[in-house]
């Protein structure tokens, strides 16, 4: 299978590398294209106020591809220009991850790797995100294997128009994970996210950040099978109409 790489934490994340290697090993070939540097929370953002650029990189896993971009960039740079250009078939499928940190809940919203694995399918190419939900002591061996081993099954799969996956994998070692749940996406909010602080030399500057609060409503999310050590495997579609509403618009209309 020929597979698109992408991320938003850059060239030098362990879980590009780790997701590359195993794709590797399960005999894929596999292309990468990733922003230049860390693009963590830039969301569906694309460039069009200054060129795209792109560059080819050595790495101790092989040739890679990056761009001055985000990861919304990189997809349609990868399919439109760059493999085109090294006369290499379209991909069946691309992988956006393995993200360090979880995207689950409304996290999507704002994550660049569910944006890579989004703009893919705009793109008319099949897609899943994968996050490591941990900060600190990255496990990846689990979700690079999950990874893998997801891509091989992705080939089978006859998902609605304009669907993709988003996959989030406890931060534990690859024994240790309980199962694989199908998840929705829950609802969690940052509380208080935006704080005033004081620096010696510049003066007052704001941070984001805050307090993570479950607003889910069901006890199939994405958040709770995290919780319990399960692998969280969440259909996401383009779509983001409320249909359940268009009867109420339309009675005032």
């Amino acid at each position: 299978m020929r597979i698109l790489l992408t991320n938003d934490d850059g060239i030098h994340a362990p879980g590009l590398h780790a997701a590359w290697r195993a794709l590797n090993e399960a005999g894929h070939e596999v292309f990468v294209c990733v922003p230049d540097r860390p693009r963590s929370a830039c969301s569906h953002q694309i460039t069009m106020h200054k060129p795209l650029r792109a560059s080819r990189v050595e790495t101790i896993d092989g040739m890679a591809h990056t761009s001055n971009g985000t990861p919304a960039d990189c997809v349609p740079l990868a399919l439109l220009q760059l493999m085109p250009q090294a006369d290499i078939a379209p991909p069946d499928l691309t992988i956006s991850g393995i993200n360090l940190g979880p995207n689950l809940g409304d996290d999507v919203h704002y994550s660049g790797t569910v944006a890579g694995a989004m703009e893919s399918i705009l793109n008319g190419v099949p897609a899943f995100a994968i996050s490591l939900a941990g900060w600190t002591e990255a496990q990846w061996g689990g979700a690079a294997n999950f990874c893998a081993e997801f891509a091989s099954k992705m080939a089978a799969l006859q998902l609605p128009r304009d669907t993709f996956v988003n996959i989030n994998v406890p931060n534990v070692g690859p024994y240790d994970i309980k199962g694989v749940r199908v998840t929705t996406q829950g609802s969690r909010r940052y509380k208080g996210d935006i704080s005033r602080h004081e620096a010696p030399h510049v003066g007052e500057y704001y941070w984001r950040g805050g307090e993570v609060i479950d607003r889910s409503e069901t006890d199939d999310t994405d958040i709770l099978a995290i919780q319990e050590g399960f692998i969280s495997v969440t259909p996401l579609h383009v779509d983001l109409t409320r249909r359940d509403a268009l009867e109420t618009l339309r009675q005032i209309f």
